[in-house]
């Protein structure tokens, strides 16, 4: 059986229908990957997706950085899935889920190392270098809306790293954020305002199944407060509006454009999650790999044995 679908929305519908549970940001991560795909064959369809391996030489040298490869091994595997009503295309599909986690596997064993990538430290600042560019940002923003958006975007990420949660946050009241329904409430990521100061809400986040509402407290007194504040008051938002109305696939893009406008550096939310960490656990963790040495054991070992919490 071919694969017909050649419209865009049907294959959005294909696989909306295969995973209704699917996040619309996944969602819309899936079809810009198929898009790409697309693009690199010059077709208007998706049959050629039906013969693996051509597809496999393409993507290996037009597919960029391994990670990007990979990415789009998931696209087509999904798309492949959902329309594999019947087991028609079992065989493709257990192909490229093996190129696929070949590509996981190297990221894997690539991460475990702790050591930064040629890429990434083309792009890699110290969290002094992230603050004194904020502050750069800082001193331009009158009657800039967008650059004041990307501004407190970077303020909020560089003391709690998110991912690109931010975009399309709602700003309520407490008042207002208690009277939403449960459903309501892990629909919408939140700013909600309190007599203490602020609180956000992160409940549509990737890693919201396993690990739940992330709840951020920010006093009224600190620093971020005030730029919150600030915000909230020159751009005229009240409660019920979109603070940040933006995709998160142009959060992103927002986040690099101006960081390479100001530094020359391609600082996304994935990057500044790298600096915050290992600004703060690095030291820590290498003195671990160090202490694991001297007693003879691994990290893993040491952290799955051997350190213990009393009840």
């Amino acid at each position: 059986m071919s694969i017909v679908y050649n419209k865009m929305n049907g294959v959005k519908q294909s696989i909306r229908d295969f995973r209704p549970e699917l996040k619309d940001s996944s969602l819309a991560q899936y079809i810009s990957q198929l898009k790409k795909i697309q693009r690199l064959f010059g077709e208007e369809d998706f049959e050629f997706l039906e013969h693996p391996e051509p597809v496999h030489d393409m993507i290996t040298t037009q597919g960029g950085h391994f990670t990007s490869q990979k990415n789009l091994y998931s696209a087509i595997v999904m798309y492949l899935k959902a329309l594999n009503y019947d087991g028609q295309f079992d065989e493709p599909i257990h192909v490229y889920e093996t190129f696929r986690n070949e590509l996981r596997d190297q990221y894997q064993a690539e991460q475990e190392t702790g050591i930064i990538t040629d890429k990434q430290s083309k792009n890699f600042i110290t969290m002094e270098e992230l603050n004194t560019f904020i502050q750069k940002m800082k001193k331009d923003i009158k009657d800039k809306p967008q650059l004041h958006m990307v501004y407190v975007m970077f303020s909020i990420l560089s003391r709690h790293p998110l991912r690109n949660d931010l975009a399309g946050m709602i700003y309520l009241t407490q008042k207002a954020y208690s009277k939403l329904t449960d459903a309501q409430k892990v629909e919408r990521n939140y700013l909600v305002t309190t007599e203490g100061g602020f609180i956000l809400l992160d409940a549509d986040h990737k890693t919201a199944k396993t690990h739940g509402t992330i709840k951020i407290h920010i006093d009224k007194d600190t620093e971020l407060a005030k730029v919150l504040r600030t915000y909230l008051r020159v751009m005229k938002y009240k409660g019920g509006d979109d603070i940040f109305p933006i995709t998160p696939n142009y959060m992103s893009q927002l986040l690099i454009k101006y960081s390479d406008k100001y530094i020359s550096k391609n600082i996304s939310s994935t990057m500044i999650r790298k600096i915050v960490s290992s600004e703060k656990f690095l030291g820590a963790k290498e003195e671990q790999i160090e202490h694991a040495k001297q007693l003879g054991h691994s990290v893993q070992t040491e952290n799955l044995i051997y350190i213990k919490k009393k009840q």
